[in-house]
């Protein structure tokens, strides 16, 4: 157990030995590429707020009118589903106007005083 234990430490000395470089290796990347992150920090932040500007005012310029053609189509729809709900009663519509018909027909006229 204590050569288990002794060896895990060991392989952990190790690999830790391992990693230094590379953890050196990051660190100077990371220095290397910080002026160049920093610049396109900076002209992503500036080219972010102009665009954002820009689609601000394009939003409350083409809103209203979206707005409108929204109301328009739902309008329609509207009228389109309630069309739909009294397509069925047709048939009993026309039987209605048929049963007028021909009791317009039978119908005896009034006498005419």
């Amino acid at each position: 157990m204590v050569a288990f234990i002794v060896l895990s430490a060991l392989a952990l000395a190790f690999a830790g030995a391992l990693a230094i470089p590379f953890i050196v290796i990051g660190a100077v990347v990371w220095l290397i590429t910080f002026p160049l992150r920093l610049l396109f920090k900076l002209i992503g932040g500036i080219l972010g707020m102009v665009f954002g500007l820009l689609g601000g005012l394009i939003g409350l310029i083409i809103g209203p009118i979206v707005m409108v053609v929204v109301v328009i189509a739902l309008i329609g729809a509207l009228l389109s589903a309630l069309l739909s709900l009294l397509a069925p009663l047709l048939p009993v519509a026309l039987l209605g106007l048929l049963v007028w018909a021909v009791y317009r027909v039978t119908k005896r006229p009034d006498p005419a005083f």
